[in-house]
């Protein structure tokens, strides 16, 4: 139910001017986010990037931000499964 109501809420966002900065790792919203895309809205999905629905990656112009890495939401690393850059890899921040 929640579902719906967001995907109508993203549906009259669309018809309006605006952005959308949306906290889900869900597919079911591909349709809505697409449509936003295809308009004049900058569209931003926030999540764990490794939990994303991989159709958002077929998304051009949509921003992703990890809720971890770039919105900065914990204080302390969290236990995830993910691949690290190399060059970026700090392993201060991990003990």
């Amino acid at each position: 139910m929640v579902d719906i109501g967001i995907q109508r809420t993203l549906e009259a966002i669309a018809r309006r001017s605006g952005n959308v900065m949306l906290a889900s790792h869900d597919g079911d919203f591909l349709p809505q986010v697409d449509e936003l895309l295809r308009g004049d809205h900058q569209v931003a999905i926030v999540g764990f990037k490794e939990f994303l629905n991989a159709g958002f990656a077929d998304l051009p112009g949509l921003h992703v931000f990890d809720i971890e890495e770039d919105a900065g939401c914990f204080t302390n690393v969290l236990p995830r499964v993910r691949i690290i850059d190399l060059e970026s890899f700090d392993p201060e921040r991990f003990l």
